[in-house]
């Protein structure tokens, strides 16, 4: 069994070294990765339990290596470790299909405890301020005029084009969402152009990253 570590910080690698030995055990096989090549290389171990990313490491390109890697190992869970704590950036990452999102500023004890309930209990894990457990923001944060103008987009989706919508969110391929919604794979096609169209992004990654976290509402 191993971990993958991909982070291009030597100090924070080494923190994330003692986190997942707590947790897993010090015999658990650490694999290292500084650039998202690597990690894209390593991603097909087939003893990963658990894989842990920095949104900041070279080629990342923010969320845009995640939804790579994503794509690239459907299976493996995936967890983002990131400087970067705006809720914006939490709820796209977990539209993506995150299994968990832990802030760097986490205490070391309470980064072990996520990481535990994520590969042992199976929980999808967020900061307790975006889960709502931080009883100075008891109410959500109000909607920034790009998502609000998101929203509107939304709006003018068919039914089911935002079926389809929810289905690229969930990282599944145009055969897949043609076979769950009865329909010919080129409609999936058509239902895509349509929806980058009307949502004003150029790319499925821009669609889910955008609108994502705003489809539950």
């Amino acid at each position: 069994m191993s971990v993958l570590i991909a982070d291009d910080h030597p100090l924070f690698r080494e923190a994330l070294k003692d986190v997942v030995r707590e947790v897993f055990g010090p015999d658990i096989r650490l694999i290292e990765c500084t650039t998202l090549a690597e990690a894209s290389a390593a991603i097909h171990d087939d003893s990963l339990e658990l894989a842990l990313l920095d949104l900041n490491m070279p080629g990342m390109q923010g969320l845009n290596g995640v939804a790579s890697l994503r794509r690239s190992a459907p299976v493996v869970p995936l967890v983002v470790v990131s400087a970067d704590e705006r809720s914006e950036v939490v709820q796209a990452a977990l539209a993506l299909g995150v299994c968990g999102f832990i802030p760097k500023s986490t205490p070391r004890q309470q980064m072990a405890e996520a990481v535990r309930r994520i590969s042992a209990d199976g929980e999808i894990y967020q900061p307790p301020t975006l889960a709502g457990h931080d009883t100075n923001s008891p109410t959500p944060l109000p909607l920034t005029a790009e998502q609000q103008a998101m929203q509107t987009r939304l709006g003018s989706l068919t039914r089911q084009e935002r079926c389809v919508l929810e289905a690229i969110v969930a990282g599944k391929p145009n055969k897949i969402v043609a076979h769950e919604l009865n329909i010919a794979e080129s409609t999936v096609k058509a239902h895509v152009s349509a929806i980058l169209r009307k949502l004003e992004v150029s790319s499925r990654t821009q669609a889910v990253i955008k609108a994502g976290p705003l489809l539950a509402g």
